[in-house]
């Protein structure tokens, strides 16, 4: 049972959300109803990381008129659907701009797209809506807290009552040079930053990918027993550095629908890096579940159930797992992000 040592690094999702509002942070109707908005200086234990969740089911701009923006660290933008039977599916038609140009890139399937630190991106646009639960997007950050520059036409409408609104922990450069909000056809001067998530597609219905368990030595794991357990993600992408243009991060996503040990033959495992391990319902989605997990934490094996949408913070040498889904009600969806580009990991008992 937990002696509750780490049980300030087991935290419910619903510690930092936001509702839309018309007219607060100029929301575009494209914009998430409810964002999860989580930094490391106020919830995740000063990691240098920050990110946000929001699930988008409506057409048009998402940030309605201040686009397009800035920030001074590496960013990670991840759109994915919601379908738990089929990680390739986004069930919608996005646009984002990229560049002072503006290059509109478009698409249709699950994609992460990268954005270097400086770079001017936005807007974003949601064109076509085909799934019924709309489509998700992760906004990954490797800062403490969040900090943006807008550049676009609607700067001079940002009040200062409007920034009073924003959220916990996201703060506001003052504005640069006002950039047109007047993107252009994409002549693929940004194409390399645009990646479809199948590219790093690890497991697919419960089997991991040949040709990725031949391309990545890390895969290759230090104990041979270590084998897939019945509660381990159904499907999984995975993309480290070298997919992520030497973002140093690696950035996991995927779907689960099963009961039971998510790793057979090795105990816990720690990495040299800081890890985060996001537990997400996919329906509806930020306060439902739908299983019920138990994780060990540290070397006691300190043990705690996760029931509700929750983020688990594993500092870097801090032995975590296993993990075992007790009962799933729902398929659930899975997020982590390794501070590293490598995924290095050390296995104990």
């Amino acid at each position: 049972m937990a002696t509750c040592k780490y049980e300030h690094l087991i935290k419910p999702l619903s510690i930092s959300t936001t509702d839309s509002q018309p007219g607060a942070l100029a929301i575009g109707p494209g914009n998430a109803i409810r964002e999860i908005r989580l930094n490391g200086r106020d919830h995740l234990d000063g990691l240098d990381l920050n990110f946000s969740w929001g699930v988008h089911n409506t057409l048009g701009e998402w940030h309605g008129g201040l686009d397009p923006h800035v920030h001074p660290y590496p960013e990670c933008l991840m759109f994915v659907g919601l379908d738990s039977a089929n990680v390739n599916y986004l069930g919608a038609q996005v646009d984002c701009c990229l560049g002072a140009e503006q290059e509109t890139y478009t698409f249709d399937e699950p994609t992460v797209i990268v954005v270097p630190a400086g770079l001017p991106h936005g807007p974003i646009t949601t064109k076509r809506i085909y799934s019924p639960k709309g489509f998700g997007f992760w906004a990954v950050e490797l800062n403490t807290a969040p900090e943006i520059t807008w550049l676009g036409e609607g700067v001079s409408a940002f009040s200062a009552e409007q920034r009073k609104a924003a959220p916990k922990g996201l703060s506001f450069a003052a504005a640069g040079k006002a950039l047109q909000n007047k993107p252009i056809q994409a002549t693929g001067k940004y194409a390399y930053l645009v990646k479809s998530l199948r590219s790093g597609l690890l497991i697919e219905r419960g089997k991991l990918n040949p040709s990725r368990l031949t391309q990545e030595p890390l895969l290759q794991r230090n104990d041979p027993g270590e084998k897939f357990g019945p509660g381990n993600p159904d499907h999984l992408t995975w993309m480290c550095g070298k997919d992520l243009e030497k973002m140093n991060a690696s950035i996991f996503w995927g779907f689960c629908s099963q009961p039971g040990v998510w790793r057979r033959g090795v105990g816990s495992h720690s990495h040299p890096v800081d890890e985060v391990l996001v537990y997400l319902g996919t329906d509806p989605g930020i306060e439902y579940l739908g299983a019920e997990i138990e994780m060990d934490m540290g070397k006691e094996h300190e043990r705690h159930l996760i029931d509700k949408p929750t983020v688990v913070i594993c500092p870097a040498g801090m032995p975590h797992t296993p993990q075992v889904t007790r009962w799933v009600d729902k398929p659930f969806a899975f997020f982590a992000v390794s501070l590293s580009g490598e995924h290095e990991t050390k296995t104990f008992d």
